[in-house]
């Protein structure tokens, strides 16, 4: 309908239309051309980014850390910024909103980059994110070997263990040279790295080399390559955690921004309309209905003398080898439910979700479980569901543990989040998206909002039955979201400590006192990643209020959702006008149709 349109006003002004069309043409290809300049030379200038995103060509590729290859680096982003506004300078009133949204978004990517590196500095400040980088790059291409079974040559493998082995050859020197950099290390991110680095071996010494050992051939060169490249790069893994452990206690807390900058943060980099004091008031409003939804629960259990936990309904998972088949059933029936419940069109090209137990090395910050979606550039659209099991089913029912998935109603729960209509399904339609810029976009407010919307729909529209167990356990996780947008305001601006906001995660979310320490770790070194959940539902739910109030009886849930899920990963503030834009576009549609 588009096409017909512009067809249309060019025959009403054909030359104003020529210039009109070649202009927005012109901005449009010039920011992609930034944009692709910024992805592919951050590929190449940092090959792990290359492998995490599935560029090929650098995985058996590091840099050399320097400050002369940062002050580079900073020089780059300065530059595509420069090119940036100087394309924005030439927008006028006939630019299309999509390129006028494309500049905003990139120029706030751009913002994020350079902010990590001058303000923010947690490549200063975590001694051992180097070490942690490589063992989870070296994971993601163990994740992705293209063996026979996946359709490719045995060459293709012979490669992907070349490149293994030569990025662990690579890598005691990376981390002396990136240990160099770390010129005012944090003692939190000290003991969370020292916790992280402790499960490496249990990977590069295990699951690694039994794969290796199999695929390369025991008796092989190139199994002895990898032996001697493992061992040195195990060495190397064990003296930075042995540095960090002899100097923990001397490194200060230094993690907290401060409130100005974590307001810039929100606005310049997340595109979000909301500042420090609106994230604590919407995490203290959100926790409150948490509380309130399980008193409500707790009088109606009592009332009908149903206890909570695998006993009022739900149904205790299995444990041992069988539990990974009765995750993979739960997500078909997740599949099952969101087609007869017409949610969304779910695409056939969609790709089939593995169920892993979470490495080791992960667990420290990933106590529960986690979603690993195609890779952004790769062809492959498999995903990697990996799942933490409790070691005792019946001891996570007793405590209705918050991270231990024990039975089918948690189990579903989770997977609604992660899988589908979750992160999966969304993630892989957005890394399809025709624009390169939207492609490459990840507002987390859209993402963890989508997601933690998606776990409330799946209760009010019946997945779970009459269920109160269900119910409970959604309403448990608005308190831990509610929770964790409090905590990171507080960390971030510098107002509460570390012990202060675990003991607060622990009164009101219900986690474990260790739980509680790593959540709150991970919240210190990520800033303004936990408020997604918080902001992003609330965003989602304004937006689809005014999608309903425009549409009346044509709206539905279907029609909302996938108009949402096709703008990619993308801020609300810039998928809210572009939805609303093209819905009065459509309206416009319908009645020159019907003049016709």
């Amino acid at each position: 309908m588009r096409d017909i349109r512009a067809w249309s006003a060019c025959w009403i002004a054909p030359l104003l239309c020529a210039r009109v069309l070649h202009a927005q043409t012109s901005s449009h290809d010039a920011l992609v051309s930034v944009a692709r300049d910024a992805v592919y030379t951050q590929a190449r200038l940092y090959p792990m980014q290359a492998t995490l995103l599935g560029i090929a060509g650098f995985d058996g590729q590091l840099e050399t850390p320097s400050e002369a290859y940062r002050a580079a680096y900073v020089q780059n982003v300065r530059k595509w910024q420069e090119q940036l506004h100087a394309i924005t300078r030439s927008f006028n009133d006939a630019t299309a909103l999509a390129d006028r949204d494309d500049a905003r978004l990139l120029d706030a990517q751009l913002t994020q980059q350079l902010n990590a590196l001058l303000v923010y500095q947690l490549d200063r400040k975590d001694y051992g994110a180097p070490a942690e980088s490589i063992v989870n790059a070296i994971f993601t291409q163990f994740t992705h070997l293209p063996t026979p079974e996946k359709g490719a040559k045995q060459s293709d493998l012979d490669q992907a263990w070349a490149d293994i082995t030569a990025r662990l050859e690579k890598t005691p020197a990376y981390l002396d040279a990136a240990a160099s950099l770390v010129t005012m290390p944090c003692h939190l991110f000290g003991v969370v790295s020292a916790k992280e680095l402790a499960g490496a071996p249990d990977f590069l010494d295990g699951a690694l080399s039994d794969a290796a050992r199999k695929q390369l051939g025991a008796g092989s060169a190139a199994f002895a390559r990898f032996s001697r490249a493992r061992d040195a790069a195990v060495s190397a893994i064990g003296r930075v955690r042995a540095y960090v452990d002899a100097h923990l206690q001397s490194w200060p807390e230094n993690y907290a921004m401060g409130r100005a900058a974590y307001d810039r943060m929100l606005r310049e980099e997340q595109l979000l309309p909301f500042d420090a004091a609106d994230i604590d008031r919407m995490g203290r409003d959100e926790l409150a209905h948490g509380w309130a939804e399980e008193a409500w629960l707790a009088s109606v259990a009592r009332r009908s003398g149903v206890a909570f936990g695998a006993a009022s309904g739900g149904g205790m998972a299995p444990s041992g080898p069988a539990l990974i088949d009765y995750y993979r059933e739960r997500i078909a029936e997740l599949n099952s439910f969101v087609a007869d419940a017409d949610l969304l069109t779910i695409p056939g090209w969609l790709g089939a979700i593995k169920v892993m137990e979470t490495p080791q090395f992960m667990q420290p910050v990933s106590p529960g479980a986690s979603m690993n979606p195609p890779r952004m550039f790769e062809s492959s659209t498999t995903g990697y569901y990996y799942i933490t099991p409790p070691k005792s089913l019946a001891a996570a029912a007793a405590r209705l543990d918050m991270n231990e998935d024990f039975d089918r109603d948690r189990i579903l729960s989770t997977a609604a989040h992660e899988a589908m209509p979750g992160h999966f399904l969304q993630l892989s339609i957005a890394k399809r998206h025709p624009n390169f810029i939207r492609q490459i976009q990840g507002a987390n407010a859209f993402i963890e909002g989508w997601a933690f919307y998606g776990e409330e729909m799946m209760v009010r529209l019946g997945l779970y039955g009459t269920d109160l167990d269900a119910r409970l356990d959604v309403a448990r996780w608005e308190r831990v979201r509610g929770a964790r947008a409090i905590v990171d305001a507080k960390l971030a601006s510098g107002e509460w400590s570390y012990p202060q906001a675990v003991d607060f995660f622990v009164a009101q979310t219900g986690f474990t006192r260790p739980d509680a320490e790593a959540g709150v770790a991970m919240i210190a070194e990520q800033p303004g990643y936990v408020i997604a959940y918080t902001v992003g539902r609330y965003q989602l739910e304004s937006l689809l209020a005014e999608y309903m109030l425009r549409m009346g009886a044509r709206g539905s849930l279907h029609d909302f959702h996938d108009r949402l899920l096709s703008y990619g990963s993308t801020p609300f503030v810039i998928i809210g006008p572009e939805l609303l834009a093209d819905l009065d576009k459509s309206a416009a549609q319908v009645r020159a149709a019907a003049n016709y």
